[in-house]
């Protein structure tokens, strides 16, 4: 392995403190406040962790104090000083230095990096290697601009492809479809232990083209609902789960499971049969593979261009080779269709509709490059090589998937098209579909409009807010302090949007042990409606704490829950997790937007009003909610404040 000269160590070093300058440069209004949040929550603005970096030399990881959002912001300044590089292997923790050392000391060759490969494929699903070899290939290729293209490659990743978030069920329907929701390595297991032990099984591979087929074919769509596995290739179904909610576990493709499969079939002693492709295509991906992959059995191998006349001599030559495992290559749905037709006919106990990988093994049509395949942009490489063929799969047709995953979600589930339009071909059938289905799109798009247009207001009010009043946020803190014991932000569980919980912040106004005493307070309670409690006098507040709750100070915090998305500025009340126990049916409707620091109840009388009218005055602005009603009542909110009515 070539280790990086000193040259390109420096060279790269140097062009990570201009970017990591930079970047700092544009963030510090954001990192300010990050720092004060940290600081208000507890008490400290950085947290510092112990690592090792490049020839095993000690670092400290910094991060921002506090729950929040932006904590690995702080890892900039690791950047510009040099204890981390933009790209490079992880940072190793202590307890794992001494084994990775002794294993593999050229993986410290370089500094650690604020960006990853193995992170990256992560974000795409394409982790299928391990995170050393990963780190490895990273310090081999080093250079210059190493770190930045990495940098560059992982936030578009992470732009298409989103986090780690949202729930990985074992089975996630899109469109109707059920996909197994596994890793590759639990896939190439599955199908080697089920040829093992000639367990019968067909197994498909599902990607945005394949869903779109299924969408308007009911046989097709039969075929993968009768398969033992379909398995999620893709970023189009990984940007699917993610608008659904949901995460998809890896990218489940074909291409990248062959050498795999192949590796495990080598080890377990089953051969495998190759069906698909040009003529002398199937036979040069399988010599290929058993160069790569010593031991591997070929029992045979056959092109996809047969004539059905020629189909039973086909099948009758794969059920002679005694393959245990068969690789259908004929393209979707054609391979499922032929695989389903013949299943009871085929002897190997495992049949897979593979598409063209037999293309990419065999040299005849080059795969794209890693990068393009970190990103989750292969499809793009595709296109480039034959546009006339596969526009309309890709720029059409992955327009027309993730649409009608839109629109499935917002109906409640997917509606299968209606008989295949005639005519000239699959273009004009998406088209017509698209044309169709125009006005029912639009509402869908106004609604987008204005929730992307509300949390811009969100964020930028929210921002000048926080500069603006960084000062007062100091001297309320101070006096908190020393009012009281405790600490000076009160955390506390409330109910958003769609009954989700989240941790709302404010300056803590009453004593620590308050929510212990609510319990002998309840039969005081002076709210209409008994579901909010509210005392004038009540004895848990602090003497700090009575003046900034009469002046709402204490709700300035939430400017932060607003920044992370939790709350909105204008919306309804947050409600506890106990109070919506007691809601109605038609209480539960406030839950249908998210909270707000003021809407119309808080600029009307506060804590004056009965909570049921409080409830139908929610409702009014959820019903006629807009950027000029969300002004309106930002301008209210002042002169409210100002009064103090209702503010106890």
């Amino acid at each position: 392995m070539a280790i990086p000269t000193v040259k390109q160590v420096w060279a790269a070093r140097s062009l990570d403190a201009i970017v990591a300058g930079v970047v700092l440069a544009a963030l510090s209004p954001f990192l300010a406040l990050r720092a004060l949040a940290g600081w208000l929550a507890s008490g400290r603005v950085l947290e510092r962790s112990p690592a090792h970096g490049r020839h095993a030399s000690r670092l400290e990881l910094l991060t921002f104090s506090g729950p929040w959002a932006g904590a690995r912001w702080a890892r900039w300044f690791n950047v510009l000083s040099g204890s981390l590089a933009l790209g490079g292997p992880r940072p190793a923790g202590p307890d794992e230095l001494p084994s990775l050392l002794a294993a593999v000391p050229a993986r410290f060759a370089v500094r650690p990096g604020l960006f990853t490969v193995a992170a990256l494929q992560r974000q795409t699903g394409i982790d299928h290697a391990d995170e050393l070899s990963a780190d490895l290939d990273f310090v081999a290729r080093h250079g210059a601009f190493s770190g930045l293209a990495l940098a560059f490659r992982s936030i578009v990743a992470s732009t298409l492809a989103g986090g780690a978030q949202g729930l990985a069920p074992r089975r996630i329907r899109i469109l109707g479809v059920k996909l197994n929701n596994v890793t590759m390595a639990e896939a190439v297991e599955r199908i080697v232990h089920g040829a093992g032990s000639c367990r019968p099984a067909t197994v498909f591979f599902g990607n945005a083209d394949c869903l779109n087929i299924a969408s308007t074919d009911a046989r097709y769509r039969k075929a993968l609902a009768a398969a033992d596995c379909v398995f999620a290739d893709g970023i189009g179904l990984r940007i699917a789960a993610r608008l659904l909610g949901q995460r998809l576990l890896a990218n489940v493709n074909g291409t990248d499971m062959f050498p795999l499969l192949c590796g495990a079939a080598a080890r377990a002693g089953i051969s495998v049969y190759l069906l698909g492709g040009r003529p002398g295509v199937a036979v040069a991906a399988a010599r290929a593979m058993q160069q790569a992959v010593p031991g591997l059995r070929i029992a045979g191998f056959h092109h996809g261009y047969f004539s059905d006349d020629e189909q039973a001599d086909v099948i009758e030559d794969i059920n002679r080779s005694g393959a245990r495992i068969l690789l259908v290559g004929l393209g979707a749905p054609r391979q499922e269709l032929w695989i389903k037709e013949h299943e009871a006919s085929l002897a190997p106990p495992v049949k897979l509709g593979v598409g063209g990988l037999f293309d990419y093994y065999s040299g005849r049509i080059p795969r794209a490059p890693l990068w393009l395949r970190q990103v989750g942009l292969e499809w793009v490489w595709r296109l480039a090589q034959e546009p006339s063929r596969l526009w309309r799969r890709y720029v059409v047709g992955n327009v027309v998937f993730l649409y009608r995953v839109a629109m499935s979600h917002v109906q409640g589930g997917h509606r299968p098209a209606a008989a295949a339009i005639t005519g000239n071909g699959l273009v004009q059938r998406r088209l017509a579909e698209g044309r169709g289905a125009w006005l029912r799109l639009m509402p869908l798009i106004s609604e987008s409009v204005t929730r992307l247009t509300k949390r811009s207001l969100d964020v930028v009010l929210s921002l000048l807010g926080l500069l603006a009043i960084a000062p007062l946020l100091l001297l309320v803190s101070l006096a908190i302090k020393l009012d009281s014991k405790g600490p000076v932000i009160f955390r506390q569980q409330r109910v958003g949007r769609d009954g989700r919980t989240f941790t709302m912040f404010k300056f803590r106004s009453m004593h620590v042990d308050a929510e212990a005493r609510i319990s002998e307070l309840l039969a005081r309670n002076e709210m209409a409606g008994g579901v909010i409690f509210k005392m004038r006098e009540d004895p848990r507040v602090t003497r700090v704490g009575r003046f900034v709750r009469r002046t709402s100070l204490d709700e300035l915090p939430q400017l932060f829950n607003v920044l992370r998305g939790d709350m909105s500025l204008v919306g309804p009340r947050p409600p506890l997790p106990r109070e919506v126990a007691e809601y109605s049916p038609s209480d539960r409707r406030r839950l249908e937007t998210a909270p707000g620091i003021t809407c119309i109840w808080q600029v009307s009388g506060r804590s004056e009003i009965p909570f049921p009218m409080q409830v139908e005055m929610d409702l009014q602005y959820i019903h006629r909610q807009s950027l000029g009603e969300d002004l309106r009542l930002l301008a209210r909110t002042v002169p409210a404040l100002l009064r103090g009515r209702g503010a106890y």
